[in-house]
């Protein structure tokens, strides 16, 4: 069997965060900065699961697999979430510390799930070795996990024949991208206990997707807009984050009310203008799109969730005339800022040498960009990231 090698894009939302929570309409859009999987027969009955990117090295016989696990688990073609009797007993089989964050011991777990369920469908335990590395930023709000998590679906259903290996673009079929990203929400469920669906559908089906009340409705006619995502570093809670907004709109249910209205017309006008700039974008949209930002960050700001780190960053991109917004649940976390095409590089790169000199990290890349992609075995780059 060739190599399998897959990779798939983080997110950023653009507008709606925290709104989402009350109904009203979230947009959120894949990011060009991906996680990337390597997977291959092994020859020595071993199952292994490199992850670099959080220090983690764990391997099991196929042996020790097949006598803990009771296998098949279920029809692959039906996705089903773990039970609490089977997390259980794969906490046990993935061997965790308790000294390790919930975050590695997860991911492990989220593995062997997937395994057990795609891999070992009919019973039989392949010998494998998988590596997994992300060039997009690990727990900083951006879907690092979701990528994984349908990185992982794509190979594992590659693998077992359950979906097709593509040729030309490594694009699958709708139907077979709809069964990975399946798989790839009951993985979030693991990682993050109730997730909204909306990380593991955009790094799936890449674009840009409209959220609203659990439905996920893909936007057909999005453009590449270049930004500049810059992390602050700062940890945050989302459920603190959260439960701070709904403190604020108890309390002033009538003034609030209004402020989520607004950020859900925001997010209406932005999906209308990324339509319209799919066939010929104009400075005028792009100014559309600044103001937008400019507007949304303030009314992140009256839900209590901006942080000084974060009103830095926009101050500085205001000293170059960009434009800047918290993304995600804010208290820190990232910022993305948008980069017009008729911006200087000089600009980019004084800014960027800015943000360098206040300990902020920096990532320019692109929005829309492709979901869960399948690679050719003989791609030098990619041959270097897991050599």
């Amino acid at each position: 069997m060739e190599d399998i090698t897959v990779s798939a894009p983080g997110k950023v939302i653009l507008h709606g965060e925290h709104a989402v929570v009350y109904g009203k309409v979230a947009i959120a859009a894949s990011l060009n900065l991906r996680t990337y999987l390597l997977l291959r027969r092994s020859a020595d009955n071993n199952i292994s699961l490199d992850l670099p990117n959080i220090t983690i090295k764990r391997s099991w016989t196929t042996d020790r697999i097949k006598s803990q696990v009771s296998l098949p688990l279920c029809d692959p073609n039906k996705p089903v979430g773990v039970s609490e009797e089977l997390l259980t007993l794969l906490k046990d089989v993935a061997g965790v510390h308790q000294n390790e964050s919930d975050t590695k011991q997860l991911a492990v777990i989220t593995f062997l799930y997937l395994y057990c369920a795609l891999a070992a469908h009919n019973g039989t335990v392949p010998a494998i070795d998988l590596k997994v590395v992300s060039i997009q930023p690990v727990s900083a709000g951006l879907g690092s996990s979701a990528s994984y998590s349908v990185c992982l679906a794509a190979s594992l259903l590659q693998l077992s024949g359950i979906i097709s290996t593509p040729s030309g673009d490594g694009q699958w079929s709708e139907e077979e991208r709809v069964l990975i990203n399946s798989w790839a929400f009951f993985g979030e469920k693991i990682l993050h206990g109730n997730p909204s669906g909306i990380d593991n559908s955009v790094s799936t089906f890449g674009g840009a997707i409209k959220f609203k009340s659990g439905k996920i409705t893909p936007l057909r006619r999005v453009p590449k807009l270049h930004i500049l995502l810059v992390n602050t570093g700062i940890p945050r809670s989302t459920k603190v984050l959260v439960a701070r907004c709904r403190a604020r709109y108890e309390k002033h249910p009538d003034i609030i009310e209004p402020v989520l209205n607004s950020i859900e017309a925001i997010s209406h006008r932005c999906e209308e203008v990324l339509a319209k700039m799919a066939d010929s974008p104009s400075n005028d949209q792009y100014e559309i799109l600044e103001d937008l930002i400019d507007i949304n960050q303030c009314h992140l700001g009256a839900l209590q969730v901006n942080h000084p780190a974060l009103e830095e960053i926009v101050r500085t991109a205001a000293k170059y005339n960009l434009h800047a917004k918290l993304t995600g649940a804010g208290g820190g976390g990232c910022a993305f800022i948008l980069i017009k095409p008729d911006i200087p590089l000089k600009t980019v790169t004084d800014i960027k040498s800015e943000f360098a000199t206040m300990k902020f990290q920096c990532w320019e890349t692109s929005v829309g960009s492709p979901g869960v992609t399948a690679h050719c075995g003989n791609d030098d780059e990619l041959n270097r990231l897991f050599s």
